[in-house]
């Protein structure tokens, strides 16, 4: 799973009296530069990035052209061309723009991480090593390069492959967040409970994560160490309050381990707040209705199961135990 962290301001303090500049801000700065210097490629080339940050594709291309008009041969405008182009789904422009960029300037590993990147996400999984491969005979300590063909072999089903990449890539790097996590959760996978040396190392790198913290739970929940898990969960519901599954997860340790109904039906309903058609919290809260007596809203959130899901066998199988 992927989890999307809610940032959310806690006072009423803007980002200028806080002393920091917005997008907006650096735009408005790096524009009065242009005007003085029209000429300076890297200034259309800044504002493009900040307009890609801001999600203003339409100026970013415009800035981006005129990068090009004033040097045409900067590998750099390439670079963010690409970005560009994947953003609108362009994969085919992109992939030419990063081998211009590679062509202008072969000994930058950049264009060939970036093409290892693209073919990754569209899985071609040879092209992917391949521009790797291409990116460490020019440095054969670029992490990123070992991380990428790692992923591609694990993709492939090759855990041994991946795990070896993986791990050289960690070896260059030992606080690398994203090398952490995904080791920490192939060993999960494993049922290795190294994964927790690596959740933890990931926790090491970005305090707090959302994801490493989720992880550690949904890993002591597997081992049956239930107390530390909702510990973690607790712990993610409190700096993520938008984080359905953590609640759902809770909710199912206080129904299935602790029968704990009146804390897991509240859990559940968190869960359902965040994502009203969330069918296993409908389901697990008709579940929890049920062990308590409440007939009546069991079959409520068993029906509003089937709703969202045709034909769930676990509501069907619940609604036919409340007629027997």
């Amino acid at each position: 799973m992927a989890f999307i962290g809610c940032e959310q301001q806690q006072s009423g303090t803007t980002d200028k009296e806080a002393g920091y500049l917005t997008k907006a801000d650096s735009i408005d700065i790096v524009t009065q530069l242009i005007t003085k210097d029209s000429g300076d490629y890297k200034l259309f080339l800044k504002r493009a990035y900040l307009n890609l940050e801001s999600g203003r594709v339409d100026p970013a291309f415009r800035d981006v052209n005129m990068a090009l008009d004033i040097e045409p041969d900067a590998p750099d405008n390439f670079l963010l061309l690409s970005d560009l182009y994947f953003v609108l789904g362009n994969v085919e422009s992109a992939v030419s723009a990063l081998r211009k960029a590679a062509e202008l300037n072969p000994k930058d590993e950049r264009a060939y991480i970036k093409l290892a990147e693209t073919y990754l996400m569209i899985k071609n999984y040879s092209m992917t090593r391949k521009s790797a491969d291409i990116a460490l005979s020019i440095n054969l300590d670029n992490g990123d390069a070992y991380f990428l063909k790692g992923i591609s072999f694990l993709e492939e089903g090759d855990t041994n492959q991946a795990l070896t990449n993986l791990k050289i890539a960690f070896n260059i790097d030992t606080a690398n967040y994203r090398t952490l996590m995904q080791l920490g959760s192939i060993y999960q996978q494993l049922d290795d409970t190294i994964a927790m040396d690596y959740y933890q190392a990931a926790l090491r790198a970005k305090a707090d994560d959302e994801m490493a913290l989720f992880n550690m739970g949904r890993f002591y929940q597997e081992l049956g160490t239930y107390e530390k898990a909702m510990s973690y969960y607790d712990k993610v519901i409190n700096l993520y309050p938008m984080n359905k599954w953590a609640c759902y997860n809770k909710g199912y340790i206080l129904l299935v381990e602790y029968e704990d109904f009146d804390a897991a039906a509240i859990a559940f309903q968190q869960a359902l707040a965040i994502d009203p058609e969330y069918v296993e919290a409908v389901y697990n809260l008709g579940r929890t209705y049920e062990a308590q007596g409440l007939y009546t809203e069991a079959v409520i959130q068993y029906r509003r199961a089937l709703e969202l899901h045709t034909n769930y066998p676990l509501a069907i199988e619940g609604l036919n135990r409340l007629k027997q």
